[in-house]
C-alpha cells in the first residue's frame, strides 16, 4: 500500500541503526497451541540492542472484515506475549483519517533510540 511505502521509506532513513524486512514470516501459536505463520508488515531489529519489533499498519479499518481480522492478528501477538507498544508497533488509518506521518516518525524514533 501507499502507506506501507511511506513507512518503509521512513525506516530506511535509519538504516544505520535498524534493519528491517517486509512481510518476513513469523511462527506463532494459537490459543489451542496450533502453529501458525503470519507475515508482519515489517520486522525491525535495533542493531545496537538486538531487540526485534514487529510493525503492523492497519490501512483499511473502514472495512469490517479487515478490521476484525486485524484485531484477531493483534490478539495472536498478545497470546504469544508480544505486546503492542512494547514488541509490536501498530498504526491505523481510515478513509477519513489517513496515516499520520508524525505518529510513524515517533514510533520509529522509539525503536531507534530504544526509549
Amino acid at each position: 500500500s501507499k502507506s506501507e511505502v511511506i513507512i518503509a521509506n521512513l525506516l530506511y532513513q535509519h538504516k544505520q541503526m535498524i534493519d528491517y524486512k517486509y512481510e518476513r514470516p513469523l511462527k506463532l501459536y494459537t490459543k489451542d497451541k496450533k502453529e501458525i505463520l503470519i507475515h508482519p508488515d515489517f520486522t525491525i531489529i535495533n542493531k545496537e540492542t538486538g531487540k526485534i519489533y514487529y510493525y503492523e499498519h492497519a490501512g483499511k479499518m473502514d472495512e469490517p472484515y479487515y478490521a476484525n481480522e486485524f484485531v484477531k492478528k493483534i490478539n495472536t501477538y498478545i497470546e504469544n506475549e508480544l505486546l503492542p507498544g512494547r514488541d509490536v508497533v501498530v498504526t491505523y488509518e481510515t478513509l477519513a483519517m489517513p496515516l499520520n506521518i508524525k505518529t510513524v516518525k515517533c514510533w520509529i524514533e522509539d525503536i531507534v533510540y530504544n526509549r
